[in-house]
């Protein structure tokens, strides 16, 4: 597998939609529903990470990973792709191209998959957020 600068490629608004779109309610942290593809366009363009890579195996997209500003590491898996250990594989090359820092990873507690994952890499859990909203 490799990372590929997920600016590089001209099919990346609909490739990270296809992906958003199939994400389930359990590991989403930062979105509560699915914007139009307009809003999502615009959010890729603005360029929010610092990195933002497609996880390609064998010619195939089977995911994207991203590195936060704040050093915060996420990482999505087509569902097709799930369980082949494109996740771990993608964290740990992306952590090894940016070199030796504080990593975070943001989890939704009910994501028992992706916090097996990251506790398999080395992560331990440093903190508990608590959200309301008024």
């Amino acid at each position: 597998m490799h990372l590929t600068n997920i600016y590089e490629r001209p099919d990346r608004h609909l490739l990270l939609y296809d992906l958003l779109r199939e994400r389930e309610s359990v590991v989403s942290i930062s979105h509560k529903g699915m914007p139009c593809y307009g809003d999502h366009k615009r959010f890729v363009e603005s360029q929010p990470y610092q990195a933002w890579y497609a996880m390609v195996h064998d010619d195939v997209v089977v995911g994207a990973c991203y590195l936060s500003k704040q050093n915060e590491i996420g990482v999505a898996v087509f569902k097709a792709h799930r369980g082949n250990w494109h996740g771990p594989t993608a964290v740990s090359m992306m952590m090894k191209k940016h070199g030796q820092r504080r990593y975070l990873a943001n989890i939704n507690p009910r994501n028992e998959a992706s916090i097996a994952m990251f506790g398999k890499l080395g992560f331990k859990q440093c903190q508990v957020t608590f959200e309301k909203s008024v």
